[in-house]
């Protein structure tokens, strides 16, 4: 009996054994599957995650350019409206200091209008005075002249002797 004690845990042992050998394969087995798995999966993730920013970076590298394009379009057109506005500022400094020689002339155009005018009056009364005395003069001629004759006139009555008293008829 005494092998009876020995050989049923024996066997149980190697029942126990067989069947933990058994289970611990197909343990080893899912855990290895498992493992597989969480590593292809934790591979695939990281692929994907490579794909994503490889994706992310093309799409900020277009981004990138087209900013690059716009920004520099912006600064073209700025720098064109900046030309634009300052040739118009040009345009309107010329025409403003245009403006101000055109008012000056005007100005002086008005003043010499008035000294011409205020000339034009002392000429037209210097005229007047000129024509008055050019009359008074003829007159002044006419009546010299008329007095030259009425004194030859009487020099020559008074040059003239005097007739001869005629005698009176008795």
């Amino acid at each position: 009996m005494k092998k009876v004690y020995f050989i049923a845990p024996l066997a149980a042992l190697a029942v126990f054994i067989a069947v933990y050998l058994q289970h611990r394969n197909g343990q080893l087995a899912r855990d290895k599957a498992k493992a597989e798995q969480v590593v292809a999966a934790r591979d695939a993730k990281l692929k994907a995650e490579q794909d994503a920013r490889k994706v992310a970076m093309a799409d900020a590298i277009r981004a990138q350019e087209i900013r690059k394009k716009d920004r520099d379009a912006k600064a073209a057109r700025e720098l064109v409206e900046k030309e634009a506005r300052q040739v118009a500022i040009d345009a309107r400094d010329k025409v403003f200091r245009e403006q101000e020689k055109l008012a000056r002339q005007i100005e002086r155009v008005k003043l010499d209008l008035t000294k011409e005018k205020a000339e034009l009056v002392r000429l037209a009364e210097g005229r007047k005075t000129s024509e008055t005395e050019k009359a008074f003069l003829q007159d002044f001629v006419l009546k010299a002249q008329a007095n030259v004759q009425s004194l030859q006139a009487l020099l020559t009555k008074l040059n003239t002797p005097p007739p001869a008293p005629v005698a009176p008829a008795k």
